[in-house]
């Protein structure tokens, strides 16, 4: 099992807090909120780690090397980063996945047991769910009995929204095989010069014709995805002291 984390914007949402590094080496309690994640993969056992930078690059790649403990990482740089969505930032190392990987995104504060959630409970090609956080900006999901992502997005349609099982967290796992599919329908979009999107999109539509990708329920997991200053204040007064209390 290999781990893709993008870590390649800027976070333009967040003004001042990122004017000088990425978004993911904000602080919150004393470390970047990137390191969480790489403790995270070594308490579940994960050893290799691909991470698209982007963004004031140098800053990641000096704090952290080609090592962090008894994880492995490799770089690849977006020097697009400002010109493109996720999915450009995810399609740069498909020659480099192997093995299944568990695609995190770098602006997350989450209890390590996210990960043991897709790992262990979970199945290949499966998208962390978890409730509805009200914040404004979810992307919602919706699944049938058998846990099989029927939509996906954040402009769906109300009703739809209203049957929905939860909200991506923005961290999932998927097979070589299936990603090879994911990449090829990128590269047709990029050929239409459509480079600015986010993955979960390219991953859902490819989804509806080949093979399902499925819900994997979040439960009562404690997480925050930081876009806002709104945002980052959660994170370091209610979603912070509740990691440390697990």
């Amino acid at each position: 099992m290999q781990a893709v984390i993008l870590a390649a914007g800027k976070g333009t949402r967040l003004k001042t807090e990122t004017d000088a590094l990425p978004k993911a080496m904000i602080e919150i309690g004393g470390k970047p909120l990137l390191e969480y994640s790489l403790e995270a993969l070594i308490q579940n056992g994960i050893t290799d780690v691909i991470m698209v930078v982007g963004f004031r690059h140098e800053t990641i790649t000096q704090r952290f090397g080609t090592r962090y403990g008894s994880l492995r990482i490799e770089y690849v740089v977006n020097d697009n980063y400002a010109g493109s969505g996720s999915m450009y930032s995810l399609s740069l190392v498909k020659d480099l996945i192997k093995d299944e990987i568990l695609l995190l995104e770098s602006d997350l504060l989450y209890e390590s047991r996210a990960l043991d959630i897709l790992l262990n409970g979970g199945r290949a090609n499966s998208i962390l769910v978890t409730g509805l956080s009200g914040s404004g900006d979810e992307v919602y999901i919706c699944a049938n009995a058998k846990r099989q992502i029927t939509e996906l997005g954040k402009n769906i349609p109300q009703d739809s929204k209203k049957r929905a099982v939860g909200e991506l967290a923005g961290i999932s796992r998927f097979e070589p095989k299936f990603l090879k599919l994911v990449f090829l329908k990128a590269q047709e979009d990029f050929q239409k010069g459509e480079f600015n999107y986010h993955y979960e999109e390219c991953i859902f539509r490819t989804s509806k014709n080949t093979a399902p990708v499925y819900a994997a329920p979040g439960g009562d997991l404690a997480w925050i995805e930081i876009d806002t200053a709104e945002d980052l204040r959660k994170a370091r007064e209610l979603i912070f002291p509740l990691l440390k209390e697990k």
